[in-house]
Order: C-alpha cells, then sequence, then structure tokens
C-alpha cells in the first residue's frame, strides 16, 4: 500500500509539474495576443498572427483542462488511499 501512495504520489507532482508549465506557457503566448485591432489592408498580415496566436491559446487550454481533470482525479484517489491506510493501521 506505501508503494502505490509513493507511486501515486510521484505522478501526483509529475502531473502538477506539467500544468504549471502549461499555464506558464500559455501566458507566454497569450501575452503577444490583443483584444482589439483596428487594421488596415496593410496590416492585414498582423490580424493573421492574432488568429494564430488565438488558436495556440485555445488548443493550450484545451489541455490544461485534461490536465486539470487528471490532477483532480489523482488528487481524490490519493486523498483516498491515504485515508484507507490511515484507517488500516487502527
Amino acid at each position: 500500500m506505501i508503494g502505490t501512495l509513493t507511486n501515486l504520489l510521484f505522478v501526483e507532482i509529475a502531473v502538477t509539474v506539467v500544468a504549471i508549465a502549461m499555464l506558464v506557457w500559455r501566458s507566454f503566448v497569450d501575452m503577444k495576443e490583443n483584444d482589439h485591432l483596428v487594421l488596415d489592408d496593410a496590416e492585414a498580415h498582423l490580424g493573421r498572427e492574432q488568429a494564430v496566436i488565438r488558436q495556440k491559446v485555445n488548443m493550450l487550454t484545451k489541455y490544461i483542462h485534461v490536465v486539470g481533470v487528471v490532477w483532480s482525479v489523482l488528487a481524490v484517489v490519493l486523498a483516498g488511499l491515504f485515508v484507507v491506510h490511515g484507517l488500516s493501521l487502527i
């Protein structure tokens, strides 16, 4: 049981590191995005760049949601195993 808890704790730490890295990367990419652009025909390439940035941010957000769900499930399982292990010692 202790080995399972230790392994799950390492997996939880790894998922947490991945989640933090993804959040930092999304904020880095999001810095380049402007909320409102007024462009003429000569600056159309800026609009295309913003569309690519928006697409990247949306893609990262989907993956961040998935990692968040995985992290939550692992946290609940880890807490449950910790409680079961604690009760088995009584």
